[in-house]
């Protein structure tokens, strides 16, 4: 299992380092100012805007689920939309009719990968490594504390799962299924990118040293919260650890 998830987490971040030429030509930056540390609050107070929305609307499920597909419809569009134009229309709504019509894991990981790492280049071409080093600190604190002092994080993961919705990466067991959160994902890519797009470090191949450092510390953190999961299960947070392994690889990088 830890090995599947940190092949995602790879493929998320080449895949998100390949496709920032494009997002950069489209002019797709959400933040006129990268360096402003006020867009990272903006980011954190949107995220717990959302978590707000989904647990209030769990207890309508029908509601709740029309909102998520059609969210995940419009930002498959968007993440297409530098590469096949108008033509996005075409993958993001066969994407969203097959999860509705048969949610098999593959799509729903098919979705989750496009999602990732599309909001990871955009984001991370908005956001310059300070903001987002900030917005990973207080996200890896908030998940910390919503995983295992007030639990709603568990409750949204729950209620996420079963809608099938490209949320979640979810690898089938003969148990119960292992799943790993989009944010998990996304929001050490974030800065990976971000490293591979403002810093002047070398390059090692396509890959700036900077993002290297990032990628490695973030999956090393990626192996250790699978390692403790597999060692006494239960839902653990994943921020905490991910967040942590980008931000040191990050910052070794300038000490070397």
């Amino acid at each position: 299992m830890r090995y599947l998830f940190a092949l995602i987490f790879i493929v998320t971040s080449i895949i998100a380092l390949s496709a920032t030429p494009k997002y950069e030509e489209a002019g797709m930056v959400v933040f006129e100012n990268p360096s402003d540390v006020s867009n990272s609050l903006i980011y954190f107070a949107l995220i717990i805007g959302f978590t707000v929305f989904i647990l209030l609307a769990v207890r309508y499920e029908k509601i709740l689920a029309a909102v998520i597909y059609f969210l995940t419809f419009l930002s498959i569009y968007y993440v297409l939309l530098p590469f096949t134009g108008v033509l996005s229309l075409i993958p993001a709504t066969i994407v969203v009719l097959a999860l509705l019509k048969k949610p098999h894991w593959m799509v729903i990981n098919l979705a989750a990968l496009l999602l990732s790492a599309g909001i990871s280049a955009i984001f991370g071409i908005s956001l310059e490594p300070i903001p987002v080093i900030v917005l990973l600190v207080i996200l890896a604190i908030y998940d910390a504390i919503s995983v295992y002092k007030t639990k709603h994080m568990i409750s949204l993961a729950e209620s996420v799962a079963g809608l099938k919705a490209p949320m979640l990466f979810v690898i089938p067991r003969r148990g119960e299924n292992a799943y790993m959160g989009v944010g998990d994902v996304v929001m050490p890519n974030i800065l990976i990118v971000s490293a591979q797009f403002y810093t002047d470090s070398e390059y090692f191949f396509f890959i700036k040293v900077s993002a290297l450092f990032s990628l490695i510390g973030a999956v090393i953190g990626l192996l250790v919260l699978l390692y403790l999961i597999e060692r006494r299960g239960g839902a653990h947070a994943g921020l905490p650890f991910v967040n942590t392994g980008a931000i040191l690889g990050f910052a070794l990088s300038y000490l070397l």
